[in-house]
């Protein structure tokens, strides 16, 4: 087993007021494709809309699961306390084609404008800094997208330069 793979089963659940912020599961996928099939929810994302439980499983197994088992973190599951309801996602991605991590949330609209991402992003990118050692957090986002740079900027990132994101073929602010 390497060191990835030890951090990422050995990560506990994170608390916050409202929210526990677990690793995905495969159980997970339906609460996983309703997310992600909204095209509100990807407006900013560049992502393909996951029709099918079965697209969210294989969407599931090759990023966060995957990023656990190779990098010991990525995105978790954020879940309302006070009902158990999944209601998106937050946390750390490593990059490879940019050799950075990256910080980035996702939520239902029925969820936006509450201030979810500021308060499951904080921990995260604490426990990024104060468990896994990382010395440099980034945040990728679309330059029109007002909310998530607001999000950012209360995180304590900056604007440091326009990037080709080869991803998604397309230019993004880079926030450090």
């Amino acid at each position: 087993m390497n060191a990835g793979t030890d951090r990422a089963s050995a990560m506990t659940p994170i608390e916050t007021d409202r929210l526990i912020l677990r690793p995905f599961v495969l159980e997970d996928a339906a609460a996983f494709q309703r997310l992600n099939a909204d095209p509100l929810v990807r407006r900013y994302t560049y992502d393909a809309p996951m029709e099918t439980l079965d697209d969210a499983r294989r969407v599931l197994t090759k990023a966060p699961l995957a990023d656990y088992a190779r990098h010991g973190y990525g995105r978790v599951a954020c879940v309302l306390k006070d009902s158990g309801e999944l209601i998106g996602f937050s946390g750390l991605k490593f990059l490879p084609d940019m050799d950075e991590t990256d910080i980035g949330y996702r939520f239902l609209r029925a969820h936006w404008g509450k201030g979810y991402a500021t308060e499951s992003a904080r921990p995260m990118m604490a426990y990024g800094r104060d468990v896994l050692g990382l010395e440099r957090i980034i945040g990728l986002v679309d330059p029109g997208n007002a909310g998530s740079v607001h999000v950012l900027e209360k995180l304590g990132l900056r604007y440091e330069s326009t990037v080709f994101y080869a991803d998604i073929g397309k230019d993004m602010h880079l926030y450090a």
